[in-house]
């Protein structure tokens, strides 16, 4: 079941929940702006190395976080942001 909420786009004044720099590429799913102000998943791509993630609210589903990148959003599995957060 995919939470239709975590298709917004954040408000532009959001503050992240927390920051993350992830130490190896990761997956991610863009989300991408559609004709109203909901977005819509987008093409599957991958994070770079010592990227720095912004976490800004729940994913699409109960596995995934969305995030904020430079100046894009994605979700990604919430066990790759977990797993970079212990080695921290």
């Amino acid at each position: 079941m995919v939470n239709s909420k975590a298709l917004f786009f954040p408000r532009q004044d959001y503050s992240p929940q927390q920051a993350r720099v992830v130490r190896t590429r990761i997956s991610a799913i863009e989300l991408v702006a559609g004709h109203d102000s909901r977005g819509r998943l987008g093409t599957i791509t991958q994070l770079p190395q010592n990227a720095r993630l912004e976490i800004c609210g729940d994913g699409f589903n109960e596995r995934t976080v969305k995030v904020r990148c430079k100046n894009s959003f994605y979700f990604v599995f919430r066990d790759d942001v977990e797993v970079v957060a212990a080695k921290n």
